[in-house]
């Protein structure tokens, strides 16, 4: 019984514990205490943090998974963020599906395509292609089911009629037929890919890899893998002077692997050279032509293969006997004669160190006894890179690598009868535009692998030469095709024949070489292909980064022909024009390799049923009865899909007549179609005689062009001219507000709470930044000299992961706007002006927006008593006023500026931080204003009026003794009395202060009253008596006219120790409309610095109030219901009122 979809990504997540388990295990290992089993360790953790008792197991996916995606920090290493990503997104899927929830076939295809990459990411080879197996028979189902269902559908296809029979052109479809699996859509990358390994190892049962014989049956013998086989041969046979190296570095997709096979299958245990092709054979018989009647009986050769992405340098190989192998020259020796090889090499593998003679004494062996060895290397660059900046792995080191790689190189130079062949990818140099290679390098690790390899190697080989292209063609059409019979084979050349003539006969109208009898052989041995498709498919598709040069051709190529054979297409020819673009399997195929989102330009612009060219079809009978501008629309789109970003985009007039034209078309009507369709297409653009199709308006490409070209200079001026807005805006807490300074000068050392607004190229991260780099410099100077007033600095910056996308808008601004300003220059038409004013104006709008959402680092000085002064983040909100009111809001919420201060915490901090100077009896105002500007352990008040204030409002604490002070203008020490003294109820109050105001200790003012007016300093409600009407009381009449007003010691006070808060609450009221982003903020910035707290006892608590005015559905209160449930909410519930 067939599987459901269910029990399919099921089956697949199986195999992902199985992948993932050893690799979660060892990694999380690492990090566990030492002695303790890392699954009760998260158990405990999560237990502390969410007060909740829950059993974990290595036996369950979705927590490996939850793993990945919360504990970064320990996969980081292996794991990039877009691979991350993989993991998340299966988190999710991983619970429906244990929840047994419906998968539609595209979810399960997307599920399965996941859980196989993410295997693939982290080495778990087998489970991946065992996923690989599960998808690959969902795909084959679901197209099964798709053809069943399939209706007659509108053909496509341009039809010759009007010709007599036995002239007409016939159509391709009744010359040749695709083979059967092309047929029924039962292809596969996979099935188009040669694998080594799969092939050594049996694991493959296609006869035409497994099998030599078959295998060289339907290989086409190309000039370059003729000489490959001939340099083998001879190396083999015992030729010391022939290559004993050969790199196959090639193009993505070039044939490097189906080349490694050749050699595979040539050196094979009792393969005859009769039963190979004739070319093959006489390649044999020419490279030994002392030998007779079976050559290849005479060599007796241990063949080796080695792929890179098969071996991972983490994970050691288990042999049947049980012994581990750990590194690539292990494997080499054991392939090379089993446990007795490799042990000696054992030492080398175990340490991870080069073998040295020990690899060659094992070789040397070999050739002794009469036996030839052939290394075959695959996929070298995808093993290396693994290696890069690692030393603690099985495999040993990247250094090793490079090492073990000259090494054996030099050994395959010095013994005859020993070869090493090894593919590496091109390098981008070498890769029109380097898109393929760069994609199979793979990184920034894979490019230092395959420089070094490509060092080393290229010492001792000798290259190869891939396929050329009239060769590929063949290549890609006897995978295609059946091969045609005698009949098929005149009818072919009949149609060659026809097209030439065609050709001829409109001269001028076509490139030159399509009129002569060389093109007329081209047709001929591509057909059914046309040589215009197959020459767009290799030289301009193969510049994309996904394309592979062969693989990718006869994927897109096998779905054009499935589609046109359903369709009942009865063109004499599969041409650009031809290409169904509508069809839902091509333009899924042709979009896997472009980055951009082509369908609305497809459907409006070049195929489907509403498309313009379908219109013009239809209200052009001349044109529409051979669909005549849709084929125009299909040849140049793609043709533009490769040379979109080129110098050169889409076609010139005469290849674009050669892709579309079929014999019978009146020439003329293709320019005129062309020109309607420029004229009526959105996104269809001419230039001379170039065609192609955009995204955007033609304005907007030269926008694009702008944009990208100007410097990192002109767009930070812009964003700080931005930025200078602050400067003008209301300042909420701050006295000033100081945009984009480039030196700790410029912002001056004063008294006035400052914003500094960081210029741009001080961006801040979560890691060592820039911005935190500058934010400590500017804390601690001021020019040349050392910055005091460090309370009285906050700064905001632009943060790192939101600044490209201002970046971005600002260049697109900056673009647009010049456009607009040079409209007349540039000679736009008034839609586009317009276009350009309209644009420039949403773009000012845009950078405005960017820079709110950029610029959100607050960057404050933080300081804990006894410590040295740190620099704190917190994020300041995107909406809410000026950025100096969003900043003051952000700040007060986590207690980081003091708007309001009353006379009470001035006590708290007279008697916490300040305490040695409390002490001394009083504290001068001027001296602690000071201190407050100073010290980041002090509040951070905007300015002194807030502590003015403050101090003032001592009159107002009734329990003044405990809560606040008494005030004085002045201290004699010789009689130990304040003068003015005033003390709670003494009227009248204050009105001001003074640099020179004296804040004193209430038990010292109290006991110089009870002097004053002789009532005991311990007397109920002495400190509140303060005599006649409140009046300030006279300084002794002993006091000398020479006493001494000085106040204390107005140096910086050593903080005292502070109390320890124990105990933490908090209420917060969350967005409705965005509840989780709410939900993110307080766990970074309020959960994570309260788990980080020893021996924490955390409890979170989620409550939920929602009211309905016209009420809750029926439905609506049943789902709730049933998901609070199970949730496992602790209470819910609906009300009626």
């Amino acid at each position: 019984m067939a599987l459901t979809n269910n029990e399919k990504v099921l089956r697949g997540f199986d195999q992902l514990l199985g992948g993932m388990r050893p690799w979660v295990d060892m990694r999380m290992s690492a990090q566990a205490p030492a002695g303790k089993d890392w699954v009760e360790s998260v158990a405990a953790e999560d237990a502390a943090k969410f007060g909740t008792s829950k059993t974990y197991s290595r036996d369950d996916v979705r927590f490996l998974l939850r793993l990945v995606t919360e504990r970064w920090k320990v996969f980081e290493k292996d794991l990039s963020r877009p691979q991350s990503a993989l993991a998340s997104e299966l988190r999710e899927t991983a619970n429906a599906a244990h929840h047994g929830e419906k998968f539609s076939s595209n979810d399960t295809y997307r599920a399965l395509d996941t859980i196989e990459r993410l295997l693939t990411v982290i080495g778990a080879t087998d489970e991946a292609d065992a996923v690989a197996k599960v998808r690959m028979e969902h795909q084959r189902e679901v197209f099964e089911k798709q053809t069943r269902n399939r209706v007659a559908r509108e053909s496509q296809a341009v039809k010759v009629t009007g010709m007599q029979a036995g002239t007409a052109i016939k159509p391709w479809r009744e010359v040749v037929k695709p083979h059967a699996d092309v047929i029924r859509g039962q292809f596969s990358a996979a099935e188009f890919a040669a694998d080594l390994f799969a092939v050594a190892n049996g694991l493959t049962a296609a006869p035409e890899y497994l099998n030599p014989t078959e295998f060289f049956a339907r290989t086409y013998l190309t000039s370059g893998l003729s000489d490959l086989l001939t340099r083998a041969l001879k190396r083999i046979s015992g030729d010391a002077g022939a290559s004993p190296v050969i790199n196959l570095q090639t193009q993505f997709g070039g044939g490097k692997t189906h080349s490694m096979l050749a050699l595979y299958h040539l050196f094979a245990e009792g393969l005859t050279t009769s039963s190979l092709p004739p070319a093959v054979q006489d390649i044999v018989h020419d490279c030994m032509p002392a030998s007779e009647g079976n050559p290849l009986s005479s060599l007796r050769v241990k063949r080796v293969t080695l792929v890179g992405t098969k071996l991972s340098p983490s994970q050691p190989i288990i042999k049947d006997d049980g012994t581990q192998v750990r590194t690539v020259w292990g494997e080499l020796a054991w392939q090379l004669g089993g446990r007795a090889a490799f042990d000696r090499v054992a030492e080398a593998d175990r340490t991870g160190t080069d073998p040295g003679d020990a690899l060659d004494a094992v070789v040397r062996d070999i050739v002794a006894g009469g036996e030839s060895v052939l290394i075959l290397i695959d996929e070298w660059v995808a093993y290396a890179r693994q290696l890069v900046g690692r030393d603690d792995l099985p495999g040993g080191t990247f250094a090793t690598q490079h090492t073990f790689a000259q090494h054996l190189t030099e050994m395959a130079k010095s013994v005859a009868g020993v070869m090493v062949v090894v593919s590496i990818p091109a390098s981008d140099s070498l890769d029109n535009g380097g898109g393929g290679s760069a994609l199979e390098v793979g990184g920034p690790n894979g490019h230092v692998a395959l420089e070094a390899l490509q060092q080393v190697i290229g010492r001792n080989a000798d290259d190869w030469r891939p396929a050329n292209n009239i060769e590929s063609f063949e290549i890609v059409r006897r995978r295609l095709f059946e091969e045609p019979d005698a009949a098929a084979l005149a009818d072919i050349a009949a149609v060659a024949k026809q097209y030439v003539k065609y050709y001829q006969e409109n001269t001028g109208f076509f490139p030159r070489e399509t009129t002569t009898g060389a093109y007329e052989q081209r047709v001929r041995a591509a057909y059914p292909i046309h040589p215009e498709l197959f020459d767009r498919l290799y030289e301009d598709w193969s510049t994309l980064p996904k394309f592979q040069r062969t693989r990718g051709v006869l994927r897109l190529m096998s779905v054009v022909i499935n589609a046109l054979w359903d369709a009942g297409d009865q063109a004499p020819l599969i041409t650009p024009g031809t290409v169904p673009v509508d069809d839902t399997q091509v333009f899924s195929e042709i979009t896997k390799y472009l980055d951009d989102n082509w369908k609305p330009v497809v459907d409006k612009d070049v195929d489907g049923e509403g498309s313009t060219p379908k219109q013009i079809d239809r209200e052009r009978p001349s044109f529409g009865q051979r669909a005549l501008t849709t084929r125009i629309a299909r040849s140049v789109f793609i043709a533009t899909v490769p040379t979109l970003r080129s110098a050169h985009k889409g076609v010139d007039i005469q290849h674009l007549r050669l892709g579309t034209a079929v014999p019978g078309d009146v020439i003329n009507h293709i320019g005129d179609a062309r020109a309607l369709l420029g004229q009526r297409a959105t996104y269809f653009y001419e230039d001379g005689d170039r065609s192609w199709y955009d995204l955007a308006a033609s304005v907007s490409r030269v926008a694009a062009d702008r944009a990208a070209g100007y410097s990192e200079a002109d767009v930070h001026a812009a964003i700080v001219a931005r930025v200078k807005t602050a400067e003008r805006e209301p300042k909420s807490s701050f006295g000033a507000v100081h945009a984009a300074p480039l030196d700790t000068g410029d912002v001056p050392d004063s008294e006035v709470l400052k914003l500094v607004v960081l210029h741009p190229k001080y961006a801040w991260g979560k890691d060592a930044s820039a911005a935190t780099s500058f934010a400590e410099r500017l804390l601690l100077e001021s020019g040349t000299g050392q910055r005091q007033r460090r309370n009285m600095l906050v700064m905001v910056a632009a943060d790192r992961e939101a600044y490209p996308e201002l970046e971005g808008v600002t260049r697109e601004y900056l673009a647009w706007r010049s456009i607009a300003d040079e409209a007349e220059e540039l000679e736009l038409s008034p839609q586009q002006r317009k276009q350009s004013v309209t644009r420039a104006r949403q773009l000012d709008a845009a950078v405005d927006d960017r820079v709110r959402t950029a610029f959100t680092a607050a960057l404050v000085p933080t300081e804990l008593p006894g410590q040295k002064p740190t620099i704190s983040f917190t994020r300041v909100a995107k909406d809410g006023g000026s950025l100096a009111e969003r900043a003051t809001a952000a700040l007060k919420a986590k207690g980081w500026v003091t708007p309001v201060l009353g006379a009470t915490l001035v006590r708290m901090a007279l008697e916490g931080a300040l305490a040695n100077a409390w002490n001394k009896g009083h504290v001068r105002f001027g001296d602690l204003w000071s201190w407050y500007t100073q010290y980041p352990y002090l509040k951070r008040l905007p300015n002194r009026q807030v502590l003015e204030q403050a101090v003032l409002g001592a009159a107002e604490v009734l329990l003044w003794q405990q809560d606040a002070f008494a005030l004085a203008d002045a201290y004699d020490q010789a009689t130990d009395e304040y003068l003015n003294l005033w003390i709670h109820g003494d009227k009248p109050e204050p009105g001001f202060v003074t640099d020179d105001t004296l804040l004193v200790q209430p038990s010292r003012a109290v006991a110089q009253r009870s002097r004053v007016i002789d009532i005991p300093p311990d007397a109920p409600g002495a400190a509140q008596d303060g005599g006649n009407s409140g009046s300030v009381a006279t300084p002794p009449a002993s006091a000398s006219p020479t006493t001494s007003l000085a106040g204390p010691d107005a140096q910086p006070p050593a903080p005292a120790a502070t109390k320890v808060a124990r105990r933490f609450w908090g209420v917060k009221t969350l967005n409705p409309n965005r509840p989780a982003a709410d939900f993110a903020n307080i766990q970074q910035e309020i959960l994570a610095h309260l788990e980080a707290a020893d021996g924490i006892e955390l409890e979170v608590r989620i409550e939920i109030t929602a009211a309905a005015s016209a009420g809750f559905s029926e439905q609506q209160v049943r789902t709730v219901r049933e998901n609070a449930a199970q949730l496992k909410f602790e209470d819910s519930g609906f009300e009626d009122e």
